[in-house]
């Protein structure tokens, strides 16, 4: 059975590595694979709990089967996420909930349904909240990006919203 928890203290260590290292969106400009050291762990951290205390809700997710971490995902109001508005295609419209990550970190686990799992699980936390739709930039020609592949979110109800790039906005509209 899939379950997403809430990012917190005690569990922030099942965060994978490279995600729990990773401050691109958070940041603006170049944040590239030099920065993602140890030392930035605390900011994700203080990031996370940040933004679970003023919008009452979890910035992110770990995904977990048979209480083994499997995945994670990363999604709030696009403000929280200053490198969207560097985006051709961008930025996300203030009424969206960005999904800024959808990662499974091993290769043994993709290509099974568990993103479009995570993902479902994902759309039915963010009904929850006081979001109208959910965007996310998806990547034409390749599937090397940290929120995935064009087709994935296609495949998954999603619809183009600009094409003014690589990296395309897409929308996904919540009823």
């Amino acid at each position: 059975m899939l379950k997403l928890v809430p990012i917190t203290e005690e569990n922030f260590k099942d965060v994978p590595d490279y995600c729990r290292r990773c401050f691109y969106w958070q940041s603006k400009g170049d944040f590239n694979a030099k920065d993602m050291t140890e030392e930035i762990e605390p900011r994700r951290l203080e990031w996370f709990l940040q933004i679970q205390k003023e919008i009452e809700c979890s910035g992110g997710f770990i995904a977990y089967r048979d209480e083994e971490p499997i995945g994670f995902v990363q999604w709030g109001p696009a403000k929280y996420f200053p490198n969207t508005r560097e985006y051709q295609s961008g930025p996300p419209s203030e009424d969206a909930a960005f999904l800024s990550c959808l990662y499974i970190p091993k290769e043994e686990n993709r290509k099974k349904g568990l993103g479009t799992l995570i993902l479902r699980t994902g759309i039915s936390k963010i009904r929850q909240q006081r979001f109208n739709a959910i965007e996310t930039f998806a990547r034409k020609s390749n599937s090397d990006n940290p929120s995935g592949p064009l087709e994935f979110y296609l495949k998954n109800g999603f619809k183009t919203k600009h094409n003014n790039s690589d990296f395309q906005l897409v929308r996904l509209e919540l009823e």
